[in-house]
């Protein structure tokens, strides 16, 4: 087999010294519809990057349910001091970081978690930040820690003498990351919970933890009360909607209990000519409130009641027979135990007059375990129509709410011959490429095909890439300011299933503002560039890939291979005038970077310019007494240009490198030519 020609070169290449203050993960960006999120806990094999979720086989040998529980608390225990909402919901098993929906995407929820094995660390976690897609708000624990279950009963912390050497607080880890993923940093206050290192269990916040997320989403409120509804005599009045059909509607408000002792008061006269009336507090996939309502009369005579069963099971209901004609009937909702840190929450109140043949024919979502679910069991088509769009009917999408550049769609397909087509239009200011992606939504989804043209219907999709998963994504390079781009999805003409649901969503994409720059230089089709590279954190890594300054065709590769193991650990190719994106988890240690130049046509390469950009866009909890992340004199990555001479090795170490394994043909159809 042949190998790649090496020579000696001089160094053309420029190396940015990036401080660790430069690869921080963006905290202070508060969630968008911050009353509306909602946590899950994948699966065990649940891919993340190249490895697998494991908190399965890391926690259930104690209780599943108890850490999962403590999950919970740590997010209850910030969100009853702000003005945000955390339900809990089943996840569809999909991998961590999938193209997806910012928010509310209806695979997962906004806050995954999830563990595998990290060096040197306790857990990872990312806050909101665009950079980092929908890896954003995961919490992902280092399955290597022991980790001990304590319930901090009266808000107690443990006795450590009876714990055994190295096992840590799981509450303690848990409470510190959700704050993280809520978009509170870190600080240098030893007794507060965000405190950047582990050092002892903390299962209370400080003041100075509250003061943050009060700062990022303000202070708990109802806004669901424009007047005081806490006495029977200010009862909120549930109307009756004119046209109202109750033999197949339903009538729903939406309440908070905003305090531990809270009450909401709520009245209805019932609809005439009904005999029966379901009345159901939804409070799954909203917030963690455990509440209790109660039905009453005028005069406070109670009814009917009931309660939440726990935390995992939160909706409840009562169901009343032989309404009589205008008696106002009166529902109480209250917190099931005001000492409880589920006593604080959103929730929406039902009344349902439909016979109970009807209501037991309802979709309803699984249970937080359940998986993914699949259509007309879990869920109903979004969109009911089975036409055939085109660019003169395309409907135009509007720019997500907190990010301008980019647009979310969730719809349906109704039958094999749909199509539906969505215009979007691009910003005025320029932007380097428009990534449009697509996914099916569910277990059964059908197999879609993914267009993107212009409004001739001709295509101006540069690369087109179908993963194993089934999602489709496009990429337009440099697309044209304020231009309209149309995104066409339709059924596979393979697809053995023609019905279902999906997700699509297009982003135009510039360089974010918290990447830095990293390596530039320019390589050819003589000589490979190597680099080495050490990290000194496992992190989440982003990097953006540039080639540019050569023919059409051309273009530059990265693999960025794990030094002592030769392991692959990320690639990522980009054609002339293109930036490619890849994220990896990298554990902490040395990489080797080998730049590779390539021609489409197998035509000799010159030589092409590159860039490489870089961001640790997620943050680590550990016990080091000293975290270089806060240090602003401290340079956590070494950059050395290694050039080819007859001994390949570092010259600043004194071990060898086989250089002979990193020219060995990776199976790759497009280099194959090189090792010929």
């Amino acid at each position: 087999m042949k190998r790649s020609t090496r020579r000696t070169k001089n160094q053309r290449t420029s190396l940015e010294t990036l401080e660790a203050r430069d690869l921080l993960a963006a905290f202070g960006t508060p969630w968008p519809e911050a009353r509306d999120l909602s946590i899950s806990f994948p699966a065990d094999e649940v891919a993340i990057g190249e490895y697998e979720n494991d908190i399965r086989q890391t926690l259930d040998a104690a209780d599943q349910q108890q850490w999962q529980e403590l999950a919970l608390r740590a997010y209850q225990t910030w969100a009853i001091h702000a003005d945000i909402n955390v339900g809990l919901r089943n996840d569809f098993d999909v991998s961590f970081g999938a193209a997806g929906l910012m928010n509310q995407d209806p695979r997962f929820g906004e806050f995954r978690i999830g563990a595998f094995p990290q060096d040197g660390l306790m857990a990872n976690s990312l806050p909101f930040q665009v950079a980092a897609g929908t890896y954003s708000g995961d919490l992902l624990l280092n399955s290597n820690q022991d980790y001990r279950l304590y319930d901090w009963p009266d808000s107690v912390a443990p006795d450590l003498s009876t714990w055994d050497e190295g096992q840590r607080d799981l509450f303690s880890v848990l409470l510190h990351e959700a704050g993280n993923t809520l978009g509170v940093d870190d600080n240098q206050m030893e007794w507060s919970v965000m405190f950047g290192q582990y050092t002892t269990p903390k299962g209370v916040l400080a003041p100075e933890d509250i003061g943050e997320i009060q700062q990022l989403y303000g202070m708990r409120s109802d806004p669901y009360e424009s007047v005081t509804n806490d006495q029977l005599a200010t009862a909120t009045i549930i109307p009756i909607p004119i046209g109202f059909a109750p033999a197949s509607e339903t009538i729903r408000t939406r309440g908070s209990i905003a305090s531990a002792n809270d009450v909401d008061h709520f009245r209805f006269s019932p609809v005439p000519g009904s005999n029966s009336v379901t009345i159901r507090l939804n409070a799954e996939g909203i917030s963690l409130l455990e509440s209790q309502i109660e039905v009453t009369l005028a005069d406070g005579t109670v009814v009917a009641q009931s309660m939440a069963a726990s935390v995992f099971e939160n909706d409840h209901q009562v169901e009343l027979t032989g309404l009589g004609v205008g008696s106002d009937l009166f529902v109480k909702v209250t917190a099931a135990d005001s000492d409880s840190l589920y006593s604080i929450g959103d929730y929406v109140l039902e009344l349902d007059y439909r016979d109970a043949a009807v209501q037991s024919q309802d979709i309803v979502p699984g249970d937080y375990q359940s998986g993914a679910d699949s259509l007309y069991s879990g869920f109903d088509l979004l969109d009911l129509e089975t036409d055939v769009s085109t660019t003169a009917s395309a409907i135009e999408i509007d720019a997500h709410d907190s990010i301008d550049e980019r647009f979310e769609i969730q719809s349906s397909v109704g039958s094999a011959s749909d199509v539906d087509v969505w215009k979007v239009v691009a910003p005025s200011t320029s932007q380097q490429r428009l990534i449009v992606s697509l996914a099916g939504v569910g277990s059964g989804s059908p197999d879609l095909d993914l267009y993107v043209v212009d409004d001739q219907g001709q295509s101006v999709g540069t690369t087109a890439r179908l993963r194993p998963d089934g999602t489709w994504t496009v990429e337009v390079n440099q697309p044209t300011a304020g231009q309209e781009y149309f995104i066409r999805v339709s059924v596979d003409p393979g697809s053995a299933v023609e019905v279902g649901n999906y997700v699509a969503v297009a982003e135009f994409v510039s360089p974010p503002a918290q990447m830095n720059d990293l390596i530039s230089g320019d390589v050819d089709a003589t000589v490979d560039e190597f680099f080495r590279w050490t990290a000194s954190k496992s992190k989440l890594f982003r990097f953006d890939f540039s080639a540019f300054g050569a023919a059409a065709g051309d273009g530059a590769r990265l693999r960025i291979y794990d030094a002592h193991t030769h392991e692959i650990r990320l690639v990522i190719g980009a054609q002339n005038d293109m930036t490619r994106t890849g994220m990896a988890w990298l554990q902490q240690g040395d990489y080797v970077l080998r730049f590779t130049a390539f021609s489409a046509d197998d035509q000799s390469v010159a030589p092409i310019q590159f860039t490489l950009t870089c961001d640790g866009i997620s943050d680590d909890q550990d016990e080091t007494g000293y975290d270089p992340d806060n240090d602003p004199d401290y340079d956590p990555y070494t950059y050395e240009y290694t050039y080819h001479d007859y001994g390949y090795y570092y010259s600043n170490y004194e071990y060898y490198y086989d250089w002979d394994y990193y020219y060995q043909y990776d199976g790759d159809p497009n280099y194959a030519h090189y090792y010929e």
